[in-house]
């Protein structure tokens, strides 16, 4: 799965709106590098899921909708791209009939729910790491997913437990 330009471009978006308050849409296109016409669509999706407020004339421009600490990443993927979904049988509702017997979904619907938690976290996090050294990364809770529930099939057919680290060395 690949994050889009565009969910990517949101995300930019609504960071750059927080960190300047009511700011025009172009000024914001112009501050990220982003075409003026693509982010007038985005704004628009993010207006329509209530995470940006749009005002036009005098005083007008783009502004928060809601709290920035009330907006997660996966809020903002989402109200771009839609549901977040690595395949059709991790879907709600499953769009598959082969979940039963598929030996492929139990990682599919681990790594969807994996996936779900690191991007819930909220912007003003993002904007205002902790100090110290975990400032860089993911929370210290969340950079080791343990996946002992899901073998890893290893070279001779042996299953054993994983470990995924994720933002560097912990």
């Amino acid at each position: 799965m690949l994050v889009t330009r565009e969910a990517d471009y949101a995300i930019r978006c609504v960071l750059e709106v927080a960190r300047h308050g009511r700011v025009s849409a172009a000024r914001v296109a112009e501050l990220q590098d982003i075409s003026p016409t693509f982010l007038g669509k985005i704004v628009q999706s993010l207006a329509r899921a209530g995470i940006l407020s749009t005002r036009r004339g005098v005083g007008g421009g783009v502004s928060l909708a809601v709290p920035l600490e009330s907006i997660t990443v996966l809020r903002v993927i989402e109200a771009v791209e839609g549901p977040l979904c690595l395949n059709d049988c991790v879907a709600t509702p499953p769009q598959c009939p082969q979940i039963a017997t598929c030996p492929v979904y139990p990682y599919l619907d681990r790594a969807q729910s994996a996936l779900r938690v690191l991007l819930d976290v909220n912007l003003a996090e993002l904007m205002n790491p902790p100090a110290g050294d975990d400032a860089a990364g993911p929370a210290p809770e969340l950079r080791e997913l343990r996946t002992d529930d899901v073998p890893a099939i290893g070279a001779n057919g042996a299953s054993a437990p994983r470990v995924a680290t994720i933002g560097g060395d912990v």
